[in-house]
């Protein structure tokens, strides 16, 4: 009987241990799983500071950038005026040499645009670049057939999506306006000098000769003076 109790008490002894090492386990897979709660907590909290802390403002060289860029741009829109007159003339040579031409990179000029702005803005500006590429690309396929409807139609579409793209470009950043040339005025234009008044001719003044003193004139003789 002893040694029955003996051995049971052994046994128990055993299981205590044995549910304590099995503690010791349970204790240290929370904790472990704890710590790596709470590095990944770390972790996010980090990453969400950091959006927060993402500029939503253009800084000084972004704006300088952007400015450059919206300089090219400014000068292919200027010249969208000239294809719209060749399109109403109809000269659809001289207006697909336009487009192919001067225009060739505008949309390559957007992109560039686009990638700089901020990362609300950018969605919007891609649609609008890809948009005016569509609309000329359209416009070029028209003036090719000759299409004269279709191709003012685009047209039309073209400076509508231009202007909207350039209205996303950030104020500080837009062109500058060239300021105008001073007219050099001649002193004395023609036209000037055509509606002058004009000073009357004066005939220069002859002394009074009397007649006897003046001189006969060449060829004839003087008749002798009666008496």
């Amino acid at each position: 009987m002893w040694l029955t109790l003996t051995l049971s008490n052994r046994q128990v002894i055993h299981s205590a241990r044995l549910g304590q090492q099995v503690m010791v386990k349970i204790r240290s897979i929370v904790s472990a799983a704890l710590v790596l709660l709470m590095v990944l907590a770390i972790g996010v909290g980090r990453v969400e500071a950091a959006k927060v802390k993402k500029p939503l403002t253009y800084v000084p060289d972004q704006l300088e950038q952007i400015q450059g860029y919206a300089t090219e741009l400014q000068a292919m829109r200027d010249r969208l005026p000239e294809l719209g007159t060749l399109v109403q003339q109809r000269d659809w040579t001289f207006a697909r040499n336009l487009i192919h031409g001067p225009l060739g990179e505008l949309r390559v000029k957007m992109q560039n645009v686009s990638r700089n702005l901020l990362p609300d803005a950018q969605p919007a500006a891609r649609k609008l670049a890809k948009e005016v590429f569509d609309d000329l690309t359209a416009l070029d396929l028209a003036a090719q057939n000759s299409n004269a409807v279709v191709a003012q139609r685009e047209y039309n579409a073209a400076v509508k999506d231009f202007d909207a793209f350039l209205a996303l470009v950030p104020e500080a950043a837009r062109p500058k306006p060239k300021p105008p040339e001073p007219v050099v005025v001649p002193e004395t234009s023609f036209l000037q000098e055509l509606l002058a008044p004009t000073q009357p001719d004066v005939e220069p003044e002859m002394p009074d000769v009397p007649l006897n003193e003046q001189a006969p004139l060449e060829g004839f003789q003087t008749a002798p003076a009666v008496e």
